[in-house]
């Protein structure tokens, strides 16, 4: 089974898998700031209003604290932050995107979410080898008319060093 947050071929295109292009994928659109990013709608478990969250001390910068959502802990991040270095601006557009990430569920804050979108599998292009030069690429594709880019996030990548500072200190 092909990983929900990678959909782009990890391999090029051999004729059998042409069918594969033009098969539907649903992508939740968002902004953060004035741009716009996309995240396969299987990773978004739900959207909510902004909510009260607790900060955490010595914390990263980018992560606002955890929100306590129907018994369970979650850890907040502010996109805004950590794809930007300035914290999200209030606003009563600003949503939170509760995601699943493997066996772990984490939270987004976005600044508006804009649509649910069908896209084609073959309209979402790899991301610019520049972009992806350095550690831990998170924007892994592009789709959209030329005028209206969506970058396609991997929130994996993205979260990679905290997930894994998270990983050692549960107990085993």
């Amino acid at each position: 089974m092909r990983d929900p947050v990678n959909l782009l071929p990890r391999r090029p295109r051999a004729v059998e898998d042409a069918p594969d292009a033009d098969a539907q994928v649903q992508l939740c659109a968002f902004f953060v700031g004035d741009d716009e990013y996309v995240l396969d709608i299987r990773r978004v478990e739900e959207v909510l209003p902004v909510q009260r969250v607790t900060a955490i001390p010595h914390s990263p910068a980018f992560v606002e604290g955890v929100l306590h959502l129907r018994g369970v802990v979650l850890p907040v991040v502010d996109l805004r932050k950590r794809l930007q270095g300035v914290p999200a601006a209030e606003s009563r557009k600003a949503r939170m995107l509760v995601c699943k990430l493997g066996p772990r569920r984490v939270v987004v804050r976005v600044d508006r979410v804009a649509e649910v979108l069908r896209v084609r599998r073959g309209d979402i292009k790899p991301a610019p080898a520049l972009m992806v030069a350095g550690r831990s690429p998170f924007v892994v594709g592009v789709c959209g008319p030329p005028d209206r880019l969506r970058l396609l996030l991997d929130l994996k990548a993205l979260l990679r060093a905290e997930l894994a500072r998270e990983g050692a200190h549960q107990p085993k």
